[in-house]
């Protein structure tokens, strides 16, 4: 097994998880008391999970966060928000979704890509929870673009 290679993929996935995690609560913010704040919410938990799945998994394979990919994770994260200012118009929310569900596309592929490892990981499991959450972000993502658009839904 190639463990520098597992040991960046990892590095990588966590350092994104990490930005997953500050859009989450930017949009747990921006969203209120409106109910879809507590969808992300439960969404923040279940991503801080499968964060520590991650982190529990480097120290197994002996990798180290790097700290520069985490301040990598985190810049790109703040220029995601001062491009979504402190009171996002729905433009602004569709695009923070639309990067969220992207990064959670990233995590369903690497829980198919470590099933060629033993992880001791119930990877059928993390895989169907990533397809759920890819579809609740998504609704959300385009209730967004209806409102960004102001056009009908035609799905």
């Amino acid at each position: 097994m190639n463990t520098t290679n597992l040991t960046t993929y990892l590095t990588d996935h966590l350092a994104g998880s990490v930005a997953a995690i500050q859009m989450l609560d930017h949009l747990i913010a921006v969203y209120g008391k409106r109910p879809e704040a507590a969808q992300i919410r439960t969404l923040k938990t279940e991503v801080e999970y499968d964060q520590q799945l991650l982190r529990d998994l480097m120290d197994r394979f002996e990798a180290k966060e790097s700290p520069l990919k985490k301040a990598g994770a985190w810049i790109a994260e703040k220029a995601l928000e001062l491009k979504v200012n402190t009171s996002p118009d729905d433009f602004d929310i569709l695009q923070t979704l639309e990067a969220l569900v992207l990064g959670i596309e990233g995590k369903l592929r690497l829980w198919r890509s470590l099933q060629c490892v033993e992880t001791g990981l119930d990877l059928p499991h993390l895989q169907s929870d990533a397809h759920r959450q890819i579809h609740q972000v998504e609704l959300l993502r385009l209730e967004a673009a209806e409102r960004a658009f102001g056009a009908s839904p035609s799905r």
